[in-house]
This record gives C-alpha cells, structure tokens and sequence, in this order.
C-alpha cells in the first residue's frame, strides 16, 4: 500500500513543500529554475574568466610602462651622478663650468619628470588592475605605491578583489530562493 503524498506551493518562489515521514518540510523545485540558475551560473563564470583575461593583458601592458618609465629614471640618476662627479673634479674655465651646471639641473629636472612619470603610471596601473579607488593612492610615494600593490596581490583571488567586495564565491548564494538567483544571473538584481 503506497503512502500518499501531500504538498503545497510556496507562492514566493514556486516550490514545491511536502512533508515527510518526520513532519519536516522538504523542498522541491522546478527543473527549469534549476536550469536558470546553472545557466547564469555559467554566464557568470565566463564574465570571470574574461574579466581575469582583461587584467591579465592590463597588467602586462602596465609591466611594460613602467619598465620603460624606470629605465628612464635610472639614465637620468645617472646623468646627474656624472655630471655632479665632473662638476666637483673640473678645474676648466669658467664657461665650461656653467656648461655643466645647466646639463646637470637638465639632467635633474629631467629625473623629476621621470619620476613623477614612473609614479603616474604605477599609480594608473594599481587602479586599473585592483580597481581600487584613486583616494587610496594619494601621498602614496613608489615605495608606498610598491607595498599597497604588493597587499593588494595577496588579498586578490580569482572571481574578484576581496578588498572592494569581489569574489564571495557560493556563499553569496546561500539563502536566496531559486527565483532570486535567476535574477541575479541575468542581472535584474
């Protein structure tokens, strides 16, 4: 003798709730819910994947950037190194002298626009990258620039930056009914 079944339907979300031999409601939901909701799923997992890909190509292009920017810096420290040795060692004439001294503050202000280059464009690639607000930045120095990057790599993982609220993984879809997570996936939020 079969045991019958009795249910009722959630107007909320559409599940199905019986009962079952404990008196504890079970749950059942429509196939085409659970298609939605792995349908956005898999949308979701592919704006992740190329959003990855993005930063992938941002990040070598501002590698690159900044390579250039610093190999600028280092000629120009150098040349006011040079040109401060000869300027202390040269005994020549008075024009010479000052031929020097003009190369020497070009040579500086030469390394400050460099500088202030290098720290432009780290500062660019930071929030092109992390996508972290430019505020965050600010009276940020390179070194200072170099060690927020360098937190910035360890609490970034994949899906997302953990420190603007990225990621979450499954735990942000944990206690939303079937109906919910079909609007997420398609973004009607």
């Amino acid at each position: 003798m079969a045991n019958e079944v009795t249910g009722t339907v959630d107007d909320k979300d559409g599940t199905l709730i019986v009962k079952d031999s404990e008196g504890k409601d079970i749950r059942y939901t429509k196939e085409s819910d659970l298609l939605a909701v792995k349908g956005s799923r898999d949308a979701l997992q592919a704006k992740i994947d190329a959003a990855d890909k993005d930063n992938g190509k941002a990040e070598a292009e501002s590698a690159e950037k900044l390579e250039a920017a610093h190999q600028k810096t280092l000629k120009a420290e150098a040349d006011v190194e040079r040109l401060s040795g000869e300027i202390a060692k040269h005994t020549g004439t008075a024009a010479e002298l000052e031929k020097l001294r003009a190369e020497l503050e070009t040579a500086k202000e030469a390394g400050k626009s460099t500088a202030t280059e290098l720290l432009e464009l780290k500062k660019t690639s930071i929030i092109s990258i992390y996508k972290v607000k430019p505020e965050a930045l600010e009276g940020k120095d390179l070194d200072g620039l170099r060690t927020f990057e360098e937190v910035l790599k360890s609490i970034t993982g994949p899906g997302g930056n953990y420190a603007i609220g990225g990621g979450g993984g499954a735990s942000t879809l944990e206690g939303k009914s079937p109906r919910e997570l079909a609007a997420m996936g398609y973004g009607n939020k």
